[in-house]
């Protein structure tokens, strides 16, 4: 039976199962306090309806619903949970009103999708942190990195302002999965950017799985993965057109930014456009003026979704982000210490497309299909300000040789596909199966501009010059293609206490590229030759392969309603990436150079923890232990007589540690919360410490609510100083800072009801403290973090 025929007979099965009733339930979900309705809320009823969400009216629709005994569980981030016991009776078209009642406690009834299938935290025995977008819009974030900042197990690392990345529990760039709406995003991870293209106000949450996962997302989840969901449309049981606009404003970096978004839809379709602006200076910090590093950057997206039949849906997506004159400031071990360094342009588009079949049996839930294609466009400005004097002897005269400019960019494309089956068998059974392959496409480029005096034979006088132009590939023309096959299978055990999720996965990796030969062209006052005199190969063609395993075990024991215990174990693998393999990179002070023959980093992971979800009192806490061997690294050498950075593999390192988080609403609207990580990394086969690794850091706040339309946050972000450094690392010190905020509930602005206004504002880093980020320390001159921010946003919805 070929695979055209199985879809016949499931799309055939689809329509075969389709029922209509003429039953519904509709409603309005409401503040408890305020009696604003509440948009976005969750609603679900059983199995077959679910991702049903409130408008911006607070309402929801139902239809077609058999008569019946029901729970209808409605959940909202910084609210109670409510589950409601329903009977509908025959013809019966149930209208209802939920009041949430505000908390910030997280309770755990928070939908997540990052362990391939949709279900709530608490239900989840992975390390997870979920950020939602009310978090973020509480915030002046500029990027996700910003947002992610200061949860446990989580630090951030900066390559500037715009250009950041994150830490999870030690490891961090490639040994992390990024993905957007579940698409993989691939591109070069020596300066960190994927995390910065991405529109701050577009997103809907973010969800980080931390620690090796590579049993579901395959190569490089040997960290973990941050999974990115934009905010797309919704269905609604009435149609409905609205809109929302955000103006911010940051002191710090003279940062404006605009957001406007438009959503329309109905019950059987949805379609939402978005575009945002933002421009932002260079950044002050205690010790002036940070220079280089101010950015402007724009995006467009669109989503459309639309249900053609009864349990059908697809989905579209589109996404533009454009980056301009970034500034990345910092110098050597990457550039010259006074070069000026910065990205001119920055690209990323991405489509995809998506087509699922929900509830085809009692056993065969979802069959789903997805495709994407993405293109990102990097592309690196450096002015190293680098003159060499060549002095006169052995009958040459002497030459001043001027390094004006080097200007390397890389044009990255990925594309993929997704077929996964989701069952069901009974209650206490989940099983999921899949396929996903992907290839990244890599054209790099780098042009070196040259300026060569040659002087008198007095040595004062310049005689002639000449304009040269260096054609090079830092990379070859290569490409990388992962394909895997995947499964995991969940059983709850004595009745529901003991939940136990066993997952594997096989991937192979292809590896493919181009002769490339240095230089690959010069260009002499204007004359361009192809047969440059020294050009040499590099890199041969050539094709490499491997095959690698994952694996899984996840296990939650519920001692009491309100307390489990969870622990997982798994394998997970990385294949060296196009860059580790390939990579020959000249930037003026030292080269950066690939290896071929390098070997899949492996690791096993091992996580224990505890949480407790309590109506008022919330904690987690986790310790974990994971062993890597082949660990790819840069080691110091020679290559061709230069001082270089080899990638090689390491040998054997281990990472452990905890982090854990508490919420505790001890007084009517007071709430405390706090976190906190530690993370010791090893090099235990040099018995040295492993690089970058954040030294014990954590938050304690406190939120109140401030008479009834406002709420305040005060908080302190602190970390000791780190003295375990690797080779190279200079030490930090301890620190601690101060921020504080506030945010309004919806004001209405008009009769109608149908404009709103939320209010956001506060200060980061209130008494200006100085301080390093021990992350950021591999930057050369970024030595200081930015200085006292006041911030100010207004959320206009239509």
């Amino acid at each position: 039976m070929n695979i055209n025929m199985v879809s016949i007979i499931l799309l055939v099965l689809s329509f075969a199962n389709m029922k209509v009733y003429s039953q519904s339930v509709s409603g309005k979900v409401i503040d408890y306090n305020s009696e604003m309705p509440v948009e976005g809320a969750l609603i679900s009823i059983g199995d077959e309806y679910k991702n049903i969400t409130t408008d911006d009216k607070g309402f929801f629709k139902i239809e077609s619903i058999a008569s019946g005994r029901y729970e209808i569980n409605i959940s909202m981030t910084g609210y109670k949970s409510e589950i409601l016991k329903l009977i509908i009776a025959q013809d019966q078209n149930k209208v209802l009103t939920v009041k949430l009642i505000p908390s910030e406690i997280t309770t755990g009834e928070i939908k997540v999708t990052s362990v391939r299938y949709e279900t709530i935290l608490k239900e989840v025995a992975l390390p997870m942190e979920v950020i939602s977008s009310d978090e973020i819009l509480r915030r002046p974030v500029n990027n996700i990195s910003e947002a992610l900042n200061n949860r446990p197990g989580i630090s951030l690392t900066r390559d500037g302002i715009w250009s950041t990345d994150i830490s999870i529990r030690g490891l961090s760039k490639s040994s992390i999965v990024m993905l957007i709406d579940g698409n993989r995003v691939e591109t070069a991870n020596d300066l960190s950017a994927r995390l910065s293209m991405v529109e701050v106000s577009d997103i809907d949450r973010i969800e980080v799985i931390k620690g090796g996962v590579s049993s579901l997302f395959g190569t490089g989840a040997i960290g973990g993965v941050i999974n990115i969901f934009t905010k797309g449309g919704n269905y609604s049981g009435k149609n409905f057109l609205n809109s929302s606009f955000i103006s911010g404003y940051n002191s710090v970096n003279n940062n404006g930014n605009i957001w406007l978004s438009v959503n329309a839809g109905s019950q059987k379709w949805f379609a939402k456009l978005t575009g945002s602006l933002r421009k932002a200076s260079d950044i002050n910090t205690p010790a002036g003026e940070l220079l280089n590093s101010s950015f402007k950057d724009n995006n467009i997206s669109a989503s459309l979704g639309y249900k053609p039949f009864k349990k059908h849906e697809i989905n579209l997506s589109y996404q533009n982000y454009n980056a301009t004159e970034v500034g990345i400031p910092g110098g050597y071990p990457l550039f010259p210490d006074n070069a000026l360094v910065s990205y001119p342009t920055e690209k990323r588009n991405m489509i995809s497309a998506k087509y699922s079949i929900n509830n085809l049996s009692d056993v065969f839930k979802q069959i789903s299909g997805k495709y994407f294609y993405q293109y990102i466009f990097r592309d690196v400005e450096n002015i190293p300000y680098t003159v060499q004097i060549k002095p006169a002897g052995n009958g040459q005269p002497k030459q001043r040789i001027s390094v004006l400019k080097i200007n390397p960019e890389g044009k990255h494309y990925t594309t993929g596909v997704q077929i996964q089956s989701d069952f069901s068998f009974g209650k206490n059974n989940i099983f999921i199966s899949g396929i996903d392959a992907w290839q990244r496409n890599l054209v790099s480029n780098r042009e070196r501009d040259l300026k060569t005096e040659t002087f008198d034979s007095t040595g004062t006088v310049v005689i002639s010059t000449v304009y040269k132009t260096i054609g090079e590939k830092p990379l070859p023309d290569a490409s990388y293609r992962s394909t895997g096959v995947y499964a995991q299978n969940e059983n709850k055990f004595f009745k529901n206490k003991i939940r136990l999720t066993i997952g594997a996965r096989a991937d192979r990796i292809d590896v493919s590229n181009t002769v490339t030969v240095q230089p690959y062209y010069e260009i002499i006052n204007g004359i361009i030759n192809y047969s440059p005199a020294g050009q040499r190969i590099i890199w041969n063609a050539g094709n490499e392969n491997d095959i690698s395993w994952s694996a899984n075990l996840g296990l939650i024991y519920s001692f009491r309603k309100e307390i489990d215990f969870t622990l997982n174990a798994s394998r997970s693998f990385r294949s060296p990436s196009l860059e580790e393999r390939y990579q020959y990179i000249d930037l003026g002070s030292l080269l950066r150079i690939g290896n071929p023959d390098l070997s899949p980093e492996k690791g096993l992971f091992f996580d224990a923890g505890i949480r407790l979800w309590y109506p008022e009192f919330s904690f987690s806490g986790n310790v974990f232990y994971n062993s890597f061997s082949d660990l790819v690294a840069e080691v110091s050498g020679t290559y061709e007589g230069r001082s270089a950075l080899v990638k090689t593999n390491i040998g054997e390192a281990r990472l452990y540690g905890y982090d854990l988080s508490f919420m505790y609403n001890f007084y009517k609207s007071f709430v405390a919360y706090g976190n906190l990580s530690y993370v010791r990394g090893e090099d235990t086969k040099n018995n040295v410490n492993l690089p970058q690794i954040s030294p014990l850091n954590g938050s304690l706040g406190l939120k109140l609510s401030l008479l009834k339309y406002l709420n305040a946050d005060v908080n302190s972000v602190v970390s000791e100083s780190q003295n375990n450094t690797a080779s190279g690392e200079i030490t930090t010190a301890g620190y601690a800072i101060l921020n504080a905020g506030l945010y309004s509930v919806p004001f209405i602005l008009n009769k109608s009801g149908n404009l709103r206004l939320t209010v956001f504002a506060g200060a980061e880093n209130i008494f200006n403290k100085d301080y390093r980020n021990f992350l950021s320390t591999v930057r050369g001159n970024v030595t200081t973090e930015p200085g006292r921010n006041f911030y100010l946003k207004l959320k206009f919805d239509i």
